[in-house]
């Protein structure tokens, strides 16, 4: 097992910039990729097992029932998965494969959290020890020509975590993912298609508050990176949908005037009461963005698997 690191340590003078200059921003926002620290980490496992977020309760059938139908296509291939997390999923499709497959397979999971990929990886390595991991560290948005590809590539990019980048950079993400690939390289991509409103806006709004807690962790991780004194508490969880954007978004409302104070910083970051902080999006597909998303990417769609319901999509794409 291997794990490359690509990500800028705490501190680093880039991260910092970037921070300062996105809670200086009109209106203020954080990059959702700042939600991922240990604790971040933990917290979305604790959502992807919450009644009200329907995304996993969709997608892992229908990954176990994919699996089936592309396993020959894993033969003697890179599988790259992009923002992998707990690795849960990945084995969810390793599990439908044949040993005599998984043995010809190297397996790269590429996230943020260190950690995750440490601590998943390991449980791969035991689960599957036929199996080679190469674990990278990297942002994927930054470093995707970082991902090997002496070999057949198999791309998966699941939880339709291509929603959550704004819509021109997700076309940028998959243009460029699309130049890096190489003739007969694949992607099944997750997307969480458009449905009913109230199903969405509750499942961002769970009962437990877990979704709430996961949205001002980001707080925490910004104190970490700028040394700010940010107080989760004086924020209030907003979550919404966005009928004209098709997206939910959640924000950090202010609950009284703040002056936010850092010894990295020259000067205070003022909040007014109300005042909200964006920190993610999370985009809503139609068949159409489908094709729009493959056409960014120079890709052909191959399939379209779905549930009864067509409330998430698995999309098969190939480089030809």
């Amino acid at each position: 097992m291997i794990i490359e690191d690509f990500m800028p340590q705490v501190g680093d003078g880039s991260i910092r910039q970037k921070l300062e200059s996105c809670l200086r921003g009109d209106p203020k926002n954080l990059p959702c990729v700042f939600f991922y620290d240990h604790r971040g980490s933990e917290l979305y496992e604790e959502i992807t097992k919450l009644e009200e977020y329907y995304p996993p309760k969709i997608e892992i059938p229908l990954l176990r029932s994919t699996a089936r139908k592309l396993k020959e296509e894993l033969k003697d291939c890179d599988l790259v998965e992009l923002g992998s997390g707990d690795c849960s999923k990945i084995s969810v499709i390793l599990d439908e494969v044949p040993k005599e497959i998984r043995q010809t397979i190297v397996y790269y999971p590429v996230d943020v959290s260190k950690n995750a990929i440490e601590k998943s990886a390991c449980n791969l390595q035991q689960k599957y020890p036929e199996m080679d991991i190469h674990g990278i560290t990297a942002n994927f948005l930054e470093h995707i020509e970082k991902i090997p590809g002496r070999r057949k590539r198999f791309f998966c990019f699941f939880g339709s975590t291509i929603g959550n980048l704004p819509e021109s950079k997700a076309i940028e993400f998959m243009a460029d993912l699309g130049r890096v690939m190489n003739h007969n390289d694949r992607l099944l991509l997750g997307m969480d298609m458009l449905k009913d409103i109230r199903v969405i806006e509750k499942a961002y709004n769970d009962s437990q508050g877990v979704t709430a807690e996961f949205n001002k962790n980001i707080l925490r991780v910004t104190n970490s990176h700028l040394g700010t004194d940010f107080d989760p508490e004086d924020f209030e969880h907003v979550a919404f949908f966005n009928r004209e954007s098709s997206r939910i978004e959640m924000h950090l409302k202010a609950k009284r005037d703040l002056e936010i104070v850092s010894p990295v910083l020259n000067e205070k970051i003022i909040l007014k009461k109300g005042e909200m902080i964006h920190t993610e999006n999370s985009h809503k597909y139609t068949e159409n963005d489908i094709r729009k998303m493959a056409q960014a990417a120079g890709l052909s769609v191959e399939n379209i698997f779905t549930d009864d319901k067509k409330w998430f999509s698995l999309v098969e794409m190939v480089k030809r």
